[in-house]
């Protein structure tokens, strides 16, 4: 009955962090471009996540499919505004952040 309890316990953490970089700390606007974040990671990490780096490219253009997406940010990359190179980069100035705002 309480399976579920440890792989959320496990996963929560993790998947908070991966959805945070999407979108935390971008501008609440209107224009995809500004408002979302691509972030570059590793070829396991983006086919376990349906391709969902790439997220300005999913977001400005959802008509393009997941599988399409890789191709498609070769076409648009020159025009993303907000990306960071990696997970782990995006959470060192995520929290980098905090002690500027002081």
């Amino acid at each position: 009955m309480f399976v579920w309890l440890i792989p959320v316990a496990i996963g929560f953490p993790v998947l908070r962090l991966y959805l945070l970089a999407e979108h935390g700390r971008c501008p609440y606007v209107a224009d995809m471009f500004v408002n979302t974040r691509t972030t570059f990671t590793t070829r396991l990490v983006r086919f376990l996540a349906w391709n969902m780096p790439y997220h300005i490219e999913h977001h400005a253009f959802p008509q393009v499919p997941f599988h399409r997406l890789p191709e498609f940010h070769t076409m648009i990359r020159d025009r993303l505004l907000t990306t960071s190179d990696g997970y782990a980069a995006f959470t060192r100035d995520y929290v980098a952040g905090f002690r500027d705002a002081d």
